[in-house]
């Protein structure tokens, strides 16, 4: 009633080619599930560093967890807190702990990120900003940039009652791109020059324009960035000087950095850390990635932050922002803080 199965052969040649074929399929879905991950999610999972990811997500705050573990206390506020243990101690159990007190804190501000058009979350988040002097808006408010979408979250910014600061993101600029015109024209129809920068009790903020994945800065806002930079140094006001982008300079583990689509960006972008570097900007935030994290360019040592996404779209992280407090001592915390 049944046919016998057919058996497969033991002919050792086709035993090897089935192994080999299993094996190159196995090869390439991995392969399509790490492409796809790194595309979405602009992390690398090779070269990620695991001591800095392990970090970021204990700064993210989702796995308090873990902190009983570590003898650092990530969450401490206004101060950091290094515990060390000598032999003679270690056996005790005895914790020697030195506090650094940042003084008094001067003001606060909050960074947003990658909206999308997701002006609800955008909504919940103005809600929990509170007790700080304004926000920086980092880039990428609309999907493709058109005036309706980037009006919508300009509506929401405005009764939020809070001052703010916006830089274009590179999807701000497609709709302006596609109709033939300068690329941040309807940006700049809606929330005004791509970029700028201001001072706050003694604390110059750099708002800079790199949205164009194709030309970056421009030669008119790096002359007139060298300027400034110039004048800072000549005036006995300045405390420090913090940079806003919104594409990374740099980045340990993603490629969603100025220069992924035009490659000749790089160098742009590694001689601008350099001019920042030397004109005594003390650390450099930035968006675009959907992820937070906090690190160093390993050329020059300037202090990087890439600020997490509002959006749930491409986002390997729950929807987020940033509020960063700046002391009297010159020092900045940055805390990041998911969206409820």
């Amino acid at each position: 009633m049944f046919g016998r199965r057919k058996k497969r052969s033991g002919f050792l040649p086709f035993v090897i080619f089935r192994l080999f074929l299993s094996l190159l399929m196995f090869g390439i879905l991995l392969a399509g599930v790490y492409t796809a991950y790194k595309h979405f999610s602009g992390i690398d999972p090779i070269s990620a560093n695991p001591k800095a990811i392990f970090a970021g997500l204990l700064s993210s705050g989702n796995f308090d967890s873990l902190l009983k573990y570590i003898p650092v206390d990530f969450k401490k506020k206004q101060q950091i807190v290094y515990q060390s243990q000598t032999p003679d101690t270690a056996s005790k159990k005895e914790v020697k702990s030195v506090q650094i007190n940042h003084g008094k804190t001067i003001f606060s501000f909050a960074l947003i990120a990658d909206v999308h058009n997701d002006n609800v979350l955008l909504k919940k988040a103005l809600e929990q900003i509170q007790d700080v002097s304004f926000i920086i808006g980092l880039g990428d408010y609309s999907d493709v940039g058109t005036i309706e979408e980037l009006k919508n979250t300009k509506k929401t910014l405005d009764e939020s009652k809070v001052r703010y600061f916006v830089i274009p993101g590179d999807h701000d600029l497609w709709d302006s791109r596609d109709k033939q015109k300068e690329p941040t024209f309807n940006f700049s129809q809606v929330f005004g020059s791509p970029w700028q920068s201001f001072e706050q009790q003694g604390v110059v903020f750099l708002l800079l324009d790199n949205s164009d994945n194709y030309k970056g800065f421009g030669d008119i806002q790096i002359q007139r960035l060298q300027e400034e930079l110039e004048r800072y140094k000549k005036s006995n006001n300045v405390r420090f000087i913090l940079a806003f982008v919104h594409e990374p300079l740099y980045h340990p583990s993603s490629d969603h950095i100025m220069g992924r689509v035009e490659p000749s960006l790089k160098d742009q972008a590694k001689k601008l850390t350099k001019m920042l570097k030397e004109g005594g900007v003390k650390k450099v935030f930035a968006g675009d990635i959907h992820f937070f994290s906090q690190y160093d360019d390993p050329e020059t040592g300037l202090a990087m932050v890439t600020v997490g996404a509002v959006t749930t779209q491409r986002n390997p992280q729950l929807p987020r922002f940033a509020k960063v407090q700046v002391f009297e001592d010159g020092s900045t915390e940055v805390e990041d803080i998911e969206i409820k």
